[in-house]
């Protein structure tokens, strides 16, 4: 499976992050992918190994972000 862009729901947070999905892997616990995204701010970059059910596929706009802003 060929890189892609993901949006990446923070751990501990509502947000959803741009992230670029570089790996895949099954562990024990389910499947993880490798992920590089844009944390707090453009001068954060966080490169792990994020459970699935944290991510989504890009789409024609942005998923909500579970606040009255969006």
């Amino acid at each position: 499976m060929g890189h892609r862009h993901v949006w990446v729901k923070e751990k501990f947070g509502p947000r959803m992050l741009p992230g670029f999905l570089l790996a895949w892997r099954q562990t024990p616990d389910g499947w993880e992918a490798l992920v590089t995204w844009a944390a707090s701010g453009p001068d954060m970059i966080m490169t792990d190994w994020v459970p699935a059910e944290r991510l989504a596929p890009v789409a024609a706009e942005r998923p909500g972000m579970g606040t009255a802003y969006g």
